[in-house]
C-alpha cells in the first residue's frame, strides 16, 4: 500500500505525517513554527519531515510523494500568490522545499489548505459532488466542490470565502486590508479580539476560552458566537446562490463550537439563500476531525502521483 508524506503547514503550528491509501496516520510529528520568515518555516517543516519519517521507521525514498497544504493561495505546482494570514509574501513554494527537503525525484503536491481539506473529505469521507469546505481557524478560507470536482478558478484562488464581505455597519480590518470580510470577524484571532473588548484585555481569552465561558451560560459569549453565527450564515447564504451545494463541512479550530453559532448561522443563510437553494443543506462539522488538513496534504500528495 503507497505511503505519501503529508505536510500540513498551518498559521500557526506545522504537523507533519505518514499517511497510507486509507487514510491512516502511521506516524506524526508536531510543532509551533513562526510564519515571519518563509525559508526558516519551510527549513524547519523539512527537519520535521525527516523526523517524522524516521518514526516511522522509513526514509523518504520508501514514500510514493509528499503533499503540502499552504495557509494562502497557491497553484498545484507550488506558485504561492501571498497569505494575509501568515504575512507571506509571493514566492515559490517547490524549489525551496526541494532545496530542504533533498529528495529531488519524489513527485511534490502543493494546495492552499483548505483545497486540500475538501479534497481529503472527498478522498477519504465520501463527501457528496457538490459541496463546500469552510475552515474557521486562525484565518478564514473555503473550497467548492461541484460536480465532483475541485473548483479552482483562472488563477487557482476560487473558494476565498473569508474575504467575502459580511458586515457594513461596524466592519472590522481584516489581514486582507479590506474591512468587514468574513475572516475579521468569525476567526480564532476574530472571536478572541471581540473576548479582549467584553472582557478586558487584561484577561487574554482564546477562542477556546470563550467556549467553554458560553458553554458555562455566559451571555456575553452566547452574543459573541451569534454574532460569528450571523457573519458566517451571511457568506455561506452567497456562497450557496452561487455553486448551489448541498452539504457545507467546517473545519478548523474554531468548528468545535459550530453547534453555538448554528441557530444564528441558519437564520442568516435562509435570508440570504433564495428558497430553492436553501432547501436541504445541510451545515456540519468534518468528519475529518482535528488532522482534516494533514488529510488534506496527504490528498493532494496521492493527486501529484496521478497527475
Amino acid at each position: 500500500m503507497s505511503e505519501v508524506l503529508a505536510i500540513d503547514a498551518g498559521g500557526t503550528k506545522v504537523l507533519v505525517g505518514i499517511v497510507n491509501e486509507r487514510g491512516e496516520v502511521l506516524a506524526r510529528v508536531r510543532d509551533s513554527v513562526p510564519t515571519a520568515d518563509y525559508r526558516a518555516y519551510f527549513a524547519r517543516c523539512a527537519e520535521m519531515s525527516r523526523e517524522c519519517a524516521a518514526a516511522a521507521g522509513r526514509s523518504l525514498g520508501d514514500l510514493a510523494a509528499v503533499g503540502m497544504n499552504i495557509p494562502g493561495m497557491a497553484t498545484p505546482d507550488g506558485h504561492v500568490f501571498g497569505s494575509p494570514s501568515s504575512g507571506w509574501p509571493a514566492f515559490e513554494a517547490r524549489p525551496l522545499l526541494a532545496e530542504f527537503l533533498g529528495a529531488g525525484d519524489l513527485p511534490v503536491g502543493f494546495d492552499n489548505d483548505i483545497n486540500a481539506c475538501a479534497q481529503a473529505e472527498r478522498l477519504f469521507a465520501a463527501a457528496p459532488d457538490d459541496f463546500l469546505w469552510v475552515t474557521v481557524s486562525t484565518g478564514v478560507g473555503g473550497a467548492v466542490f461541484a460536480d465532483g470536482r475541485l473548483v479552482r478558478g483562472v488563477r487557482n484562488c476560487a473558494g476565498e470565502i473569508g474575504h467575502v464581505k459580511v458586515e457594513f455597519e461596524r466592519p472590522r480590518p481584516c489581514g486582507c486590508g479590506g474591512c468587514g470580510c468574513l475572516e475579521a470577524h468569525v476567526s480564532g484571532k476574530a472571536l478572541a479580539r471581540c473576548a479582549a473588548e467584553v472582557y478586558g484585555a487584561e484577561r487574554a481569552l482564546t477562542a477556546k476560552d470563550l467556549e467553554d465561558l458560553a458553554r458555562q451560560g455566559d451571555a456575553q459569549a452566547l452574543e459573541i458566537y451569534a454574532e460569528a453565527g450571523k457573519c458566517l450564515g451571511r457568506a455561506l447564504g452567497a456562497a450557496a446562490n452561487l455553486t448551489n451545494f448541498s452539504r457545507a463541512y467546517v473545519g478548523g479550530g474554531v468548528s468545535p463550537a459550530l453547534d453555538l453559532m448554528l441557530p444564528a448561522l441558519r437564520t442568516a443563510f435562509d435570508a440570504c439563500a433564495v428558497r430553492p437553494v436553501a432547501e436541504g443543506v445541510e451545515v456540519v462539522r468534518t468528519k475529518l476531525g482535528y488532522e482534516a488538513a494533514l488529510l488534506g496534504a496527504a490528498a493532494t500528495a496521492f493527486g501529484s502521483v496521478r497527475r
